[in-house]
């Protein structure tokens, strides 16, 4: 079932962003009569097709890994389609420099107006978040050298207020592979007052996984021990506990947090435990064994039981509801937009710099992973995942590489410069090394995502 979630995931995603980017190609140079011979999602044989009356044929190919659209004067058109229907045809090369630099831009802008207003329907929907509690500072972290403790409120982060954990994720993810320091400022459990933090960095994950800077800090969020799910069979479901159980202590020892759950639990593989859990209004004591496994050779207990990710069952002090009215939602959409096309941009530069490495790229399986998670998260959560892929696909179409769209724009400004075009020879070797470029950045992405699954 996962599997098939996956697959539906990832095929619905990448239709979306690459439809709306030819989507912003095709409309453009509809607006200006640039005839458009062909609008096609997907690669490979055709699974469907149809004509309009002014001659496009759309279709859908097998392969959802992109798409393209094809105008009049692109490609060299068969003879026995030039001498009749098309010849009165406005074709690309018939279009200003102005008209195609909009045509091919169009594509791009697609995708972050795709963005913009994703980020303008989640505001106003509202969305719940986990607050910027902390729930465990690991040891020998950066969060420790910071004096970080248990249920600390972290309000900012260089400076930079915030109020949710998912925000010190972002944040923090600016400084990976910098040097210098990072200042935190934060609220003691119990206490009316921020205190402030100062720890050094150098070169901060530059050759480690990013996905979660905020537990590579040494911060694991403030998640409320609500069991979530059973592995079937296992002890705890074996014993009588039930999801939404939230366990109040282990062998009599007060529990406040899952880390601590865990942290308790693996401690004591293979032992007889007491635990004391409430269910609604009532409370009930399970006595059950914890099973064994090894860890990096390493016995730690288990009892098969998940964290609920279901917000409504966690304590209403450490969740955080935001919802916008018209003006702001619309607001919102434009400033996520903004932050997270700085966060890609400052992401590459880091990569081509060398202060970050670029193991992190991710090719169509990491995307296939990341859209499955996000789609089984929920309806918010996937369309977070679109809006900042379809942020990303902008841009890597702007890079001025000839087979992209930022290489076309290139072209036509160099155009516009010189007063004539390109010469011939020079199209066709910066279309060659364009596309070896390209077919190397795929080759890596893949063999990327090859190894994070070995």
């Amino acid at each position: 079932m996962d599997v098939i979630i996956t697959i539906i995931s990832f095929i619905a995603l990448i239709s979306l962003i690459v439809g709306i980017h030819e989507l912003g190609h095709f409309s453009v140079a509809r607006y200006f009569d640039i005839h458009v011979l062909k609008f096609k999602i997907g690669f490979g044989k055709e699974l469907y097709s149809f004509q309009d009356k002014n001659e496009c044929k759309y279709s859908l190919g097998i392969l959802p890994l992109g798409g393209y659209v094809q105008m009049l004067g692109e490609n060299v058109i068969p003879e026995e389609q030039e001498g009749s229907r098309l010849i009165n045809k406005k074709s690309y090369l018939d279009a200003t420099l102005n008209e195609r630099a909009a045509v091919t831009a169009a594509g791009p802008i697609a995708n972050f107006l795709l963005a913009i207003v994703i980020y303008f329907m989640i505001s106003l929907i509202g969305t719940t978040h986990l607050g910027s509690y902390v729930g465990g500072v690991q040891q020998g972290t950066l969060a420790e050298q910071a004096n970080l403790g248990f249920r600390d409120k972290i309000i900012s982060i260089d400076e930079v207020k915030l109020d949710t954990f998912n925000e010190i994720n972002i944040i923090l993810s600016k400084r990976i592979g910098d040097t210098g320091s990072i200042d935190i400022g934060f609220i003691e459990e119990g206490s009316n007052f921020t205190s402030y933090s100062t720890v050094d960095i150098t070169n901060w994950l530059s050759a480690s996984d990013q996905s979660n800077p905020a537990k590579s800090f040494g911060i694991d969020p403030l998640l409320p021990p609500v069991i979530g799910g059973l592995l079937e069979d296992g002890p705890a479901s074996r014993a009588g506990l039930k999801a939404g159980d939230i366990i109040q202590s282990v062998n009599s020892k007060p529990i406040r947090s899952w880390m601590q759950l865990s942290e308790i639990l693996s401690s004591i593989p293979n032992e007889t435990v007491s635990i004391s859990v409430l269910r609604g209004n009532d409370t009930f004591v399970y006595s059950l064994t914890t099973a064994s496994f090894d860890q990096d050779g390493i016995k730690i207990g288990r009892i098969g039981i998940f964290a609920s990710n279901d917000l409504n069952l966690w304590p209403q002090e450490i969740v955080i509801k935001k919802k916008e009215n018209l003006v702001n939602a619309l607001l919102s959409g434009f400033t996520e937009t903004y932050k997270f096309t700085n966060l890609i941009i400052m992401s590459i530069g880091k990569m081509i710099t060398g202060s970050v490495s670029a193991e992190n790229i991710g090719g169509p399986i990491q995307i296939s992973v990341l859209a499955g998670s996000a789609a089984k998260a929920g309806l918010l959560s996937f369309l977070s995942m679109i809006a900042i892929l379809s942020i990303n696909l902008g841009l890597i179409n702007l890079f001025p590489i000839p087979v992209l769209d930022g290489g076309q724009l290139l072209l036509i400004a160099i155009e516009k410069i010189k007063g004539s075009p390109v010469s011939e020879n020079f199209l066709e070797y910066s279309i060659r090394i364009g596309v070896v470029l390209i077919a190397s950045l795929m080759i890596f992405a893949f063999v990327n995502d090859i190894v994070r699954l070995i």
